[in-house]
């Protein structure tokens, strides 16, 4: 073998020597990167993180947890929930998420009891908690509800001719609650008058009571709210459950009529079925983007000024085309017509919260600084309807996300509503001109031409070495 034949050998084994090494360089960074990712977020007001409250609570999470994310192929939303996943996921590697086409895989969905495109189902530890925004404040708040260890209790009440949650006929709660105890909640029955309330009820539902409530269930009522808890009141027109008089005392007049809303008509309904005109500013409703409909509603009132101790708000009004007819007997006959004598036009009450301070502390006004102690405090919803959370209505529309959604918001604690990703405007780059030339110049023409001269003075090098 002659030395030029060496030489080159020798050469081209310390090329090959070099490129093995520089690949296993890279096969090792690659491995590394996987293993222990970095991502670094230099937009203004980190717009693509999530808030360092979220990632407190993620970071926090001990235990796998797969998100089942419900979006059709091709939904362009489907691009953003994956990157607010991944988020998640860099956050926390004991989470993982799978996308699932609902139209492809229609069981699933029903398995899950997904209705609406874009839901997340949240699973672990064989507990699932279904989020309809993807979003960071629906999941950050599905994963705080999904990792507490304790079961809440929410309670039907019964011997006043109620609805009930074990009844599967169109007037039953059984839809109810099969998706209360997919969220992790526990649906239970009690008479007031018989046994009381169960310990640490999260929430008690009275669903269109027929017969009146005895004095000392009212007290029992009044003593629970006092004490922080939060109740339900669904109630049917012209059938009060002797709650009329209790219900002035926080500052609510039902109204002895029925709503007539001939819109209705519109959609295929009756005009005994008012449809939502619109929804108050509150976080049971803020987000709501969808009708919802009231088989034989009647109107509710505040007064002005609320008792001592209280603050209201309205969820739910009827629509302008609305009016309520104190005419019972026309109403049975299908002969309603508006008096404006008599009758009130909408758009009327249908739905309102109360918020009642424990005994010792003085109502505060939104946005207070006394706000930021927060103080026990009672919840009182009430719907002048019971039959729109009925198995009949309650997957028309957004029936069944409203009533969810009031059970959620009234067994949620503060810090898990007050939940919000940071909004940061988008702000365009601006270039002036000798910033746009050295954008130009460096990379598009300068760096293209150092390597075109690199590699021809190798070449020239080795050539002269030949």
């Amino acid at each position: 073998m002659t030395s030029i034949t060496q030489s080159k050998w020798k050469e081209g084994s310390f090329l090959t020597a070099l490129t093995l090494v520089f690949l296993a360089i890279l096969i090792g960074l690659t491995l590394i990167i996987h293993r222990f990712p970095l991502r670094w977020d230099v937009t203004e007001g980190q717009r693509h993180s999530i808030s360092p409250q979220s990632q407190r609570i993620v970071k926090s999470i001990n235990r796998d947890v797969l998100i089942r994310a419900f979006f059709q192929e091709g939904n362009p939303a489907k691009k953003k929930a994956q990157a607010l996943l991944d988020t998640y996921v860099y956050s926390n590697p004991r989470l993982r998420y799978t996308f699932i086409d609902p139209d492809r895989q229609p069981a699933q969905a029903q398995q899950f009891g997904v209705r609406n495109y874009g839901t997340l189902v949240l699973e672990s530890g064989g507990k699932t908690r279904n989020v309809s925004s993807a979003d960071e404040e629906g999941i950050t708040g599905g994963l705080l509800r999904l990792m507490q260890n304790k079961v809440k209790k929410v309670v039907f009440a019964t011997g006043h001719g109620e609805k009930s949650p074990n009844e599967t006929q169109r007037q039953g709660y059984s839809l109810a609650k099969g998706l209360l105890e997919k969220e992790n909640y526990r649906v239970e029955e009690v008479n007031l008058l018989a046994g009381g309330l169960p310990p640490e009820t999260a929430c008690l539902v009275i669903a269109g009571p027929r017969k009146p409530f005895f004095g000392e269930e009212l007290q029992d009522l009044k003593n629970y709210l006092a004490g922080g808890g939060s109740l339900i009141l669904l109630l049917e027109p012209f059938q009060d459950g002797g709650l009329t008089e209790w219900l002035k005392s926080y500052g609510v007049t039902l109204s002895n009529d029925i709503l007539i809303d001939k819109v209705s008509r519109l959609f295929g309904g009756d005009y005994l079925i008012p449809m939502a005109g619109s929804y108050g500013q509150h976080p049971i409703t803020e987000k709501f983007t969808v009708a919802t409909f009231y088989p034989s509603a009647r109107s509710l009132s505040l007064s002005s000024p609320l008792p001592p101790g209280l603050r209201s708000d309205v969820l739910v009004r009827s629509s302008s085309g609305s009016w309520a007819e104190t005419n019972k007997t026309k109403v049975e006959k299908g002969e309603a017509t508006f008096d404006a004598g008599q009758d009130r036009q909408g758009p009327l009450t249908i739905a309102v919260l109360l918020t009642l301070n424990a005994p010792g502390n003085q109502a505060q006004p939104l946005g207070s600084a006394e706000k930021e102690q927060k103080p026990l405090k009672g919840r009182l919803a009430v719907f002048g309807d019971s039959d729109f959370a009925g198995n009949g209505t309650f997957n028309l529309s957004g029936n069944g996300d409203l009533f969810l959604n009031t059970v959620n918001f009234l067994t949620e604690e503060e810090q898990l509503i007050a939940i919000r990703p940071a909004k940061t405007p988008v702000k365009p780059l601006s270039l002036t001109a000798a910033q746009a030339k050295v954008l130009f110049w460096v990379p598009l023409v300068l760096l293209p031409l150092l390597i075109v001269t690199a590699g021809l003075a190798v070449w020239k090098k080795r050539s002269r070495a030949r």
